[in-house]
């Protein structure tokens, strides 16, 4: 339905005619009078060209955050960056099909659900709603931020505001300001002077806005036209203008103005614009971007861990009585969560980034600690999961031996192979739907209607509070995935969503035909191993979208997990599915656990205090072997160190040869008795070097026997017995240790750090792409002593 309405601006007979599409107002129709002359002034369009529109999106203030933030907008975005050259094109295709009403969209588009969204950024992970002008995640909760179709821009590289930019290209229209040139529409411009801008800038200062007194009618002038934000546009040439304030009517203002033009900086209040975007304005905007680097979780944990023993700092910032936060604080969190947006998004998506062949779609589930994510939002599982997903992408870009398993038959010059590892990683998030929280109340009611339970922040007592928060916000999650109640609506929660993310990609990706794996952090690790050991052998016809899996999982890997430590509490083994009959079923009571799935990994930093090893599980007697290293990911100090340790080896070995040849050249023929020698004969006789690398040796020989001593190979039956859970042999997998890794400094930081450690990312991604490798026939392992 077309409504019509009449706008007008300032007290000239201007009016416009607006077709309202969705929330936002769109002219479709310009007529001009004036009073004096009453003739019409439509514009001759024919020298009317396009400006070159770019597509922006704010990072500094949201339009909304999910739910669980509490979040009201009360501030409009200032900070604005530009989408992608092949985004921002395909968002002005789309926008010009939506606004005509052509709903048809070409082939290449077909994944598109809605003609209103648009999705942009790498791997389209990301939608444009072309109704609200908005952009969103697709496949998580997070904020919202504004989009700008920039037509208009200031000097900074902003693009104006949507309704301002309509106004002002209806002026430019009006006053035809195409016509005016490179040089402007005056022809009496005065030089020019310090003393001009002094004098302005003084009138300006002492008179402030005083209103719309107007002395000059700038309905009347022939370069200006009034907006009805209590600002005057005046157009300088034909691709400039300046904007400044209506109440800048008095003859010398507009006088001084108009002769300074585009070279109008030095007056206050006076701000240059352009019509359409330039490569210049992409230099400014990209000067602005941030380049402090992101807090990264362990920050974050020994933030809230010094906390807890210098209260005292911590209590000064809180806010008392649950009032709003300081503006201070407010800024802050502003702050981190545009570091975050800018630092996520792909700055330069190309149409090879765009659209990805993905071979392994890998969905991730959080541990304990995400409830931090109310305090600081820049503690937010989505941000680790982009960070995991760019790591594997710089280590894939930078050794060519990931490339060569990636496209083993592939051209060398070929740049699919060069930057496509076909892995997407998604996130899911749980813990915000869990409805419980440290600091509210449970929502259990008496007879009366009053809530009947406290929250746990007012059963907390009052010393060490700082420690206890630490426990309230982090361990609580482990002791909720006790309780039935919770541990029951967890499962189903993260289940679902495990669906949703997977439906949803199938639908968005209806060519994907790789394979599912499952990747579980801490706390995640046991929920997607539960899960998992939950599903029947055989897929049920009505599944239950809370209970049943919609997909196979290849691969589950679990990261710092403790699965090792609740399974021996729960006095479970851990047995292969292939080995039980199909009709097994998983909801029984049992002895074991097995989790459906083709390989299992468990894969922990020797310093991580809650990783336990899983191996044991399956076979007592499987606690001798130690767990399978881990190769350093990229070369660097520790692999430099670690090469030095092997070349002193080969150092070694070549000592102990030459000092057997020391010792067979020095043989006497007959062997005179010791005590007959004397003490010059034995000196004489003595080999200093040859002594020491005699015993270099002799020592390293013992080592060799020692270390040949702590290994073996598998038996037939025990590799059997692990190659059912996992293809390699093993399961237990241990990152290296780096050169200043220390468990007393490195035990906080390695439980929360994988999601950023190059090691875990290029493992992980070497297993995705070996995929297709057999079963290992034969394995060698390393014995405790």
């Amino acid at each position: 339905m077309l409504n019509t309405l009449r706008l007008p601006v300032y007290s000239s007979c201007v009016a416009y005619n607006f077709r309202i599409v969705g929330s936002r107002l769109w002219a479709y129709e310009k007529r001009y009078s004036t009073s004096n002359s009453g003739t019409s002034k439509t514009p001759n369009s024919s020298k009317l060209s396009k400006p070159q529109v770019k597509w922006f999106y704010a990072t500094d203030v949201p339009n909304s955050k999910p739910a669980w933030h509490n979040y009201t907008k009360t501030k409009d975005p200032k900070k604005f960056i530009p989408f992608s050259d092949y985004d921002s094109k395909r968002l002005e295709k789309q926008y010009q099909k939506y606004t005509v009403g052509m709903n048809q969209i070409d082939n290449k588009e077909q994944s598109n659900v809605n003609p209103e969204f648009v999705e942009v950024n790498e791997d389209k992970l990301f939608q444009v709603d072309l109704k609200n002008f908005d952009l969103s995640p697709v496949y998580w909760d997070g904020p919202v931020y504004e989009v700008r179709r920039g037509t208009w821009f200031n000097s900074d590289g902003i693009p104006l505001s949507a309704k301002l930019s309509q106004q002002i290209e209806e002026g430019y229209r009006y006053r035809k300001a195409y016509t005016f040139g490179e040089q402007g529409p005056s022809e009496n411009q005065v030089a020019e002077s310090k003393d001009e801008v002094a004098k302005f800038n003084r009138k300006v200062e002492k008179e402030g806005k005083p209103g719309l007194a107007l002395e000059i009618d700038f309905e009347k002038e022939k370069d200006t036209f009034g907006l009805d934000n209590d600002q005057v546009v005046l157009f300088c040439n034909s691709r400039e203008a300046v904007l400044f304030p209506s109440s800048f009517d008095s003859n010398f203002q507009l006088g001084v103005i108009r002769s300074f033009g585009t070279s109008s900086g030095s007056l206050i209040s006076v701000e240059k614009i352009q019509r359409g975007y330039t490569d210049d304005l992409h230099e400014t905007v990209f000067d602005n971007l941030t380049t402090n680097p992101i807090p990264d979780l362990t920050d974050f944990f020994q933030s809230e861990i010094s906390n807890a023993f210098h209260p005292g700092d911590s209590e000064n910032k809180k806010v008392k009585d649950n009032k709003e936060e300081p503006e201070t604080t407010v800024k802050e969190h502003d702050k981190k969560m545009e570091n975050v947006l800018e630092s996520d998004f792909d700055h330069v998506t190309t149409p090879l980034s765009s659209e990805r062949e993905v071979d392994h779609l890998v969905l991730c589930i959080h541990g304990i600690g995400q409830i931090l994510g109310h305090k600081y939002e820049s503690v937010n599982f989505v941000h680790s999961i982009n960070v995991l997903r760019n790591t594997m992408k710089e280590v894939y870009q930078n050794d060519k031996g990931y490339q060569e398993i990636a496209y083993p038959d592939h051209e060398q010059n070929d740049e699919n192979k060069s930057t496509n590892n076909r892995i997407q990683i998604l996130p899911i998030s749980w813990r915000h739907k869990i409805d419980f929280h440290p600091q509210k109340s449970l929502e259990a009611y008496d007879d009366s209607g009053k809530l009947r339970l406290p929250s746990l922040a007012q059963i907390s007592v009052d010393g060490v509070k700082s420690l206890r928060n630490i426990l309230g916000d982090v361990v609580l999650d482990i002791l909720l995935y006790y309780e039935p109640k919770y541990i029951n609506q967890i499962t189903k929660v993260v289940t679902e969503e495990l669906n949703r993310v997977y439906s949803l990609y199938m639908e968005r990706n209806p060519n994907f035909r790789g394979k599912v794996h499952i990747m579980g952090h801490s706390l995640g690790s046991v929920i997607s191993f539960d899960i998992l050991s939950s599903q029947a052998n055989n897929k049920p016809t009505d599944a239950d979208q809370g209970k049943d899996l919609l997909f196979d999982v290849d691969d589950l890997f679990c990261v710092g997990s403790p699965i090792g430590m609740f399974k021996l509490l729960g006095q479970s083994n851990i047995k292969p599915r292939s080995l039980l009959p199909d009709d097994f079923d998983a909801k029984e009571q049992n002895t074991f656990v097995s989790p459906k799935c083709s390989n299992l990994y468990n894969i922990f930093h020797p310093c991580d205090p809650i990783g336990y090893r899983m191996e044991p599980l399956i076979n007592p007697e499987f606690s001798q072997y130690k767990p399978e290293l881990v190769p350093f990911a990229v070369k660097g100090l520790n692999t430099q160190i670690r090469e030095l340790a092997h070349f002193s080896e080969e150092i070694q070995e070549k000592l102990f040869r030459a000092s057997s040849w020391f010792n067979r050249g020095s043989k006497p023929d007959k062997k005179e008795p010791e005590e007959t020698k004397s003490i010059e004969e034995r000196a004489s006789e003595e080999n200093a070097l040859d002594d020491i690398l005699f015993s270099l040796a002799k020592s390293e020989k013992k080592d060799d026997n020692k270390r040949k001593l702590k290994k073996k190979d598998l038996s037939k039956e025990d590799l059997a017995t692990l190659t059912q859970m996992n293809k390699n042999g093993r399961v237990d997998y241990s990152l290296p240790m780096g050169v200043f890794d220390f468990s007393l400094v490195s035990a906080i930081s390695a439980h929360i750090s994988y999601f950023e450690d190059k090691d875990t990312a290029g493992f992980i991604m070497k297993q995705l792409l070996l995929s297709r490798s057999s079963t290992v026939e034969s394995k060698t392992v390393s014995l405790y002593e």
